[in-house]
């Protein structure tokens, strides 16, 4: 069962870092695009729905319709990265009636042809590549440890083999966001513990 949590009380560090994205993506909006929400962002805290180890993903739990989903992962470091031990995801899904007039009016790269699947999907990974970069630098901003990032994946309403994430977590973040009124698009975020970087100093004493 989701829950709200807006104005929450004594915010968690997941929270935090779930208002971060909202944040990251509101201003990627509208700084290459101008593009305003006609809302603040929508964060509900939702349970982790488990797939051999992996989360579960499904497109329609979002929107009514065929959904872009795009991934990234984040490590504590390379060699977690090299072992597929992820501490924690971005997943990034938009509609099909919307994907399209949003991914040129962003502009990287421009997709000419809006039947032109392999073009779309790569324009949603270059959109949640640029989000989750943005979202990593302002992790260190915030004073937590530098984390490793993947490359973005992509995928068409289900992500049959499940994204990784930390197993040790058994809730995440959706985050809706509304354009003119309307859900266009929604972003997932897992997180497992990560050190602030005087803790980690701390730790090596």
């Amino acid at each position: 069962m989701a829950r709200n949590i807006e104005n929450k009380k004594d915010p968690d560090d997941l929270y935090v870092q779930a208002l971060l994205l909202a944040k990251v993506v509101e201003r990627v909006l509208k700084h290459r695009a101008d593009i305003e929400l006609s809302s603040a962002p929508k964060v509900e805290l939702k349970p982790i729905t488990e797939f051999i180890k992996r989360m579960r993903i499904s497109g329609l739990t979002k929107f009514d319709e065929r959904t872009y989903i795009s991934t990234v992962n984040f490590y504590k470091n390379e060699k977690d990265g090299e072992q597929k031990k992820a501490i924690g995801a971005i997943i990034i899904y938009l509609p099909e009636m919307y994907v399209f007039k949003l991914l040129n009016e962003l502009q990287y790269p421009a997709v000419i042809d809006e039947d032109d699947q392999a073009a779309l999907l790569d324009a949603c990974g270059t959109f949640c590549n640029i989000v989750a970069g943005n979202f990593k630098s302002g992790l260190t901003q915030l004073g937590y440890q530098e984390l490793v990032m993947s490359h973005f994946s992509n995928y068409q309403n289900d992500v049959l083999n499940g994204v990784e994430y930390d197993p040790t977590q058994k809730e995440l973040y959706e985050i809706n966001f509304e354009i003119k009124g309307v859900k266009r698009i929604v972003a997932d975020l897992t997180m497992g513990p990560i050190l602030k970087v005087n803790q980690e100093i701390k730790e090596r004493e």
